[in-house]
């Protein structure tokens, strides 16, 4: 049963706790058939099963409205907590179980894209980068701190400049996104 963009507007209106362009949602639903709605995820070793139920419920909610979901795997961003370390593939188990978590869960995962950050990096480094650096630039090292005050077991003056960095990361990815470098 195809629903109407107002339905489409309740389910996904009624899964956030604040919209602040409701006008605009309401018009791309109005104008797209199938939204594209990205989901930022880092692989976790200490997923609960909240977490997993929960993001199962939106990602579930966003395909009845009729969206085209793609997840994020943010693999690489993970290397930059110190108890995981560098190794990209226990990063990727460590996502893969967070996958099967979804799947136990009742994900509709055979109408999700998942889509690895590592890989589009390593494909767009070249744009990525200098992007990343730039909007680095445009901040303080206290600006950037604001965003991560809260990182333990580390404290306002012992934190690493990964985390300092993470935020610039963070934006470059949606950037890139939002141009069409990334997986489209």
């Amino acid at each position: 049963m195809k629903m109407s963009y107002d339905d489409k507007f309740a389910v996904l209106r009624g899964m956030a706790e604040e919209c602040i362009y409701e006008d605009e949602l309401r018009l791309l639903l109005k104008k797209k058939a199938a939204p594209v709605c990205y989901i930022w995820f880092e692989p976790s070793p200490m997923m609960d099963i909240e977490q997993g139920i929960m993001k199962t419920v939106y990602v579930n909610k966003m395909l009845k409205a009729g969206c085209t979901v793609k997840i994020l795997m943010a693999d690489w961003f993970l290397q930059r907590h110190h108890m995981i370390g560098t190794d990209l593939k226990k990063i990727r188990t460590i996502g893969c179980y967070n996958i099967e978590m979804w799947k136990a869960a009742g994900m509709d995962l055979d109408r999700v894209e998942l889509v690895w950050l590592s890989d589009e990096l390593n494909h767009h480094a070249v744009d990525y980068w200098p992007l990343a650096v730039e909007i680095s630039r445009k901040y303080t090292m206290k600006s950037m701190a604001r965003f991560c005050w809260n990182k333990a077991p580390y404290g306002p003056q012992r934190l690493p400049a990964a985390e300092i960095f993470y935020p610039c990361m963070q934006v470059a990815a949606i950037l890139c996104q939002k141009v069409g470098l990334f997986h489209n």
